[in-house]
Parts: C-alpha cells; structure tokens; sequence
C-alpha cells in the first residue's frame, strides 16, 4: 500500500488534482473559456470584446474564479512565509483564497447594486467581464511558472520578488482599464482614479501591509 511520506507533498498532490478537474469541466462547459484561459497567449482585444452581446451567464466562470483564488492564495503564503516550495501548498492557502474569494463576491454585489441604481450595471458587467479574461490568462501563465518552480531552491527574497510580480501583473491589468471606465462613465477623471485605488489597488496594499506585520 502506498504511503504518503510527507504530508505537505499531498496537498500539492490534491492541488493539481483539483485544477485539472477543474479544467477538464471547463473543457467540456465552457470550451471557448478554457481556450482563452490556456492558449494564454492568443491576444484579446477589450474593445471588440465590449462591443459584443453581453450574457451575464456565459460571462461569469466558477472555474476561472477559484482558479485565481487559489493562485492568490499561494502567492499570499508566499509573501507571508517567504519560500516558495511544496510545503507552500497548504491549508493556510485555501484560507487565503476563501478570503479572496468573499472579498470580491461582496465587493461585485455592492458595486453592481449601486451601478443599477446609476443605470450602469450592464456597461460595468462588462468591464469586470473582459478584465476578467486578462486576469485569467495571467494567474494561469504565472501558475504555471510557480509550479515549475517548486523544487528550485530560491532565497526568501527571490520568492517574495516573485510573488510581488504576480500583484504587480494584476495592478497594470488594472490600469490599462482605465479608458474603458473613462468611456463608459461620465463623471470627473479624479473620481474614477479615486474609485479604482479604493476597489482594487487598495485591498491588494492592505494585503501587503498585513502580511509584513
């Protein structure tokens, strides 16, 4: 009978169990998901992607969703523990990717309850929609990275660069979003930028500043 030797190696094991179970029904549900999502690289315009007919069902992706959670979560233990290694996949990282997880369902629900009343929830559904994809293709080109990397001895700050890495990707995604709220929303530049660094470049600057503590 098998036994495993170390215990931090099966939750690595279960983790890349469950991605590529994750990925086989994304496969089979939603094909043209799973092709934006693993051919990474094929380009993608937001403008065109705008412009086309908008369904809220077709656009949201439970599997693309804990996939970034789960990405966030281990690049959370990362700057947390300061290594990068098998021992990184572990409970502590689901919990930060339940963290992640209820932080941007609360956060949509607020922000597309006061879009509706403004009479801009479908025009934000879609900003949040082709962002979405951008932020996919990346947490699964840097995932990819990370698990080839899990068995190369790297010092603490080479992780933590790393990690950074990971944010500062999501961060530029982020701002080259910037026109599309610009175009889509007729009130003051500042408010926006102001709205935009409170929703989505603040959280991931309390992260850090948690985490140092």
């Amino acid at each position: 009978m098998y036994t495993l030797r170390d215990l931090d190696l099966s939750f690595l094991g279960l983790y890349l169990l469950v991605t590529l179970t994750m990925f086989v029904f994304l496969k089979f549900l939603n094909p043209s998901r799973y092709q934006s999502m693993v051919f990474f690289w094929q380009r993608a315009s937001s403008r065109s992607e705008f412009y086309k007919p908008f369904n809220e069902t077709k656009a949201l992706s439970w599997v693309g969703f804990i996939f970034r959670a789960l990405i966030f979560g281990l690049i959370a233990e990362i700057l947390r523990t300061k290594n990068l290694s098998a021992a990184t996949f572990n409970t502590t990282t689901l919990t930060w990717a339940g963290i992640f997880m209820l932080f941007w369902m609360t956060r949509t629900l607020v922000e597309g309850g006061l879009m509706s009343t403004l009479g801009m929830r479908e025009g934000l559904l879609k900003i949040f929609y082709i962002r979405t994809i951008f932020k996919e293709k990346w947490a699964f080109a840097f995932g990819c990275l990370i698990l080839s990397l899990v068995y190369v001895s790297m010092s603490s700050n080479i992780a933590r660069i790393l990690a950074m890495c990971y944010l500062l990707g999501i961060i530029i995604i982020h701002l080259l979003f910037l026109k599309l709220y610009f175009r889509r929303n007729l009130t003051k530049k500042v408010y926006i930028i102001l709205y935009i660094c409170a929703s989505e470049i603040g959280p991931i600057w309390l992260l850090v500043q948690t985490l140092k503590l």
